[in-house]
């Protein structure tokens, strides 16, 4: 399904539901295309449905009638499912945000750049409120699984992936590094190091910038102190290697 960015939103459902097969979908004129846009509250209906409409009129494989009746029939059911899953994630996001935004330690997440309302609650409630859970930063690397574990055997060393770890705290990790490369300049320099330099793989990369931010957030956390960009930066010159005096 190309002719929208994501199947899990309202906006391709009602379409699917609205246009079961493909001759449904040809059938209809622009104007209807539009109308079910707006009714699937998709974001710019106007803008959208001309290139729908071009889509749906360029010469395709068809599928045999037997085929198209029983496949939109199963389409029809999923799509019912689907939609009541969306309705249950609204209503959990709804309840969500509240009880983040009265959190102690809100601020705290909603500074790190590019956490979005999304994000930042689910590395709280990943990540928790307890302080003295984590002796170190390092335990929250192990834990997270951002810290590679090193192999050796005779001659031969690598680091490798950690596997045994808290795999969603590790995924709400790395989606939120990926996404601050777009607000830091320092984070997106780092990435692209890692990519050029050191020869790494995109989910390598952001992995290891995802280790670097462990150890901000958990000073952020023993400080109680907000995401600031001048103080990591001059941290981050205090502690650079310095050139040896010739």
């Amino acid at each position: 399904m190309h002719l929208f960015a994501k199947l899990q939103q309202r906006s391709t459902l009602v379409f699917l539901q609205t246009y079961p097969t493909p001759q449904a979908a040809q059938a209809a004129s622009l104007a209807e295309i539009r109308a079910t846009l707006r009714l699937g509250k998709h974001t710019n209906p106007t803008k959208a449905a001309p290139k729908i409409f071009e889509e749906l009129h360029r010469p395709q494989l068809a599928a045999s009638e037997v085929i198209v009746r029983a496949k939109s029939r199963l389409l029809l059911s999923l799509v019912k499912q689907l939609l009541v899953v969306l309705q249950e994630i609204a209503s959990y996001d709804k309840a969500i945000r509240p009880l983040f935004l009265h959190h102690d330690d809100q601020e705290l997440w909603r500074s790190l750049p590019g956490a979005g309302k999304h994000l930042a609650p689910r590395l709280l409630a990943e990540w928790g409120d307890e302080r003295s859970r984590y002796a170190d930063a390092t335990s929250v690397q192990t834990l997270a699984g951002t810290a590679p574990v090193p192999f050796q055997s005779g001659k031969y060393a690598k680091a490798h992936k950690r596997f045994a770890c808290v795999k969603p705290l590790r995924n709400a990790l790395y989606q939120f590094a990926w996404q601050s490369t777009r607000q830091e300049a320092w984070a997106l320099a780092y990435y692209q190091r890692k990519r050029a330099r050191c020869g790494k793989s995109h989910s390598m990369a952001v992995r290891a910038l995802a280790n670097v931010w462990v150890r901000i957030i958990y000073a952020m956390g023993v400080n109680k102190t907000s995401y600031q960009r001048a103080t990591f930066e001059a941290a981050r010159l205090a502690h650079a290697p310095r050139p040896h005096a010739a």
